[in-house]
């Protein structure tokens, strides 16, 4: 069906263009419906979107200010998860959660997860003196490839772990290494080793000029975690980078714990709302 665009736009005058139906709705690759009432003016909006990264789930986003809509938008989502062959419906907002996401959860629905992409100025973080193993970078961890090998199989288990509610499709060493070594700063400390083995791990990004972004980490204790990111973080001052940031989960439990230890300004929080569809959601959308 093809949806006119005025429509939306009218439907969405309100909403800030940063908001996730926005986001959504601009993607080409997702599935949109919108709602209407008897005079045919636009009330609802659903967005279906898919992730290969994250195949088991359909992504929902939805704009309404009807609760009539509610059971009409969950019914049509978990028709499209049906058709679509996915097992789980997952939506995602920014706190404080909406009526309809507050209404799915009574239906079933539960928080997967919380995310916070904070900031903290680099030249308010103060640094102790860390000794603890060796630090080395992406370009000596390239030459060496049972180190390498160890890094991808270390950051790829944690980043499984962290994702038990939505799982990433199975991923091999080689196609992780595509994903994860891409635009890593190459001179600046990746790993914390100690007699081959690696304590700790956290990919550093630079997406905008002297922005400093940490990226998937990990790391055999808190302890040795703090010790590599404060060695990163001394780099950093040398480079004369000036913002901290990152996406810091709550499932993943070192980077809550790095999101609790810097001193970040609060951020919103963005929220994961999902459901695993049970047999009876299927007949129940079947005959719907």
């Amino acid at each position: 069906m093809i949806i006119d665009t005025d429509d939306v736009q009218r439907l969405l005058q309100n909403v800030s263009p940063n908001m996730p139906i926005w986001e959504k709705y601009k993607q080409q690759t997702s599935k949109t419906k919108l709602y209407r009432d008897k005079s045919n003016e636009p009330i609802g909006l659903s967005v279906f979107s898919t992730n290969t990264f994250h195949p088991n789930a359909l992504g929902l986003t939805v704009y309404t200010l009807s609760e009539n809509l509610f059971s009409i938008i969950l019914a049509d989502a978990r028709k499209e998860a049906l058709c679509q062959h996915k097992d789980r419906i997952v939506t995602w907002e920014y706190e404080p959660l909406s009526k309809f996401s507050e209404w799915l959860i009574t239906q079933g629905f539960s928080v997967w997860r919380r995310t916070v992409m904070p900031k903290a100025e680099i030249s308010n973080i103060v640094l102790a003196n860390s000794k603890r193993g060796q630090v080395l970078t992406l370009s000596q961890v390239l030459k060496n490839n049972v180190l390498k090998n160890k890094l991808l199989k270390m950051s790829l288990n944690d980043y499984a772990d962290a994702h038990t509610a939505n799982p990433m499709r199975v991923t091999t060493i080689s196609e992780w290494e595509q994903i994860v070594f891409p635009d890593v700063l190459s001179s600046a400390p990746l790993v914390l080793v100690q007699k081959s083995q690696i304590l700790a791990y956290t990919f550093l990004f630079e997406d905008n000029p002297k922005i400093l972004t940490l990226g998937w980490l990990g790391a055999i204790n808190q302890t040795s975690l703090w010790d590599l990111q404060t060695k990163q973080l001394t780099w950093a001052k040398s480079h004369d980078m000036h913002v901290l940031t990152g996406e810091f989960d709550s499932t993943d439990h070192m980077a809550l714990s790095t999101y609790n230890h810097w001193p970040f300004d609060p951020a919103p929080v963005y929220t994961m709302v999902g459901q695993l569809l049970t047999n009876e959601h299927r007949v129940y959308a079947m005959n719907s």
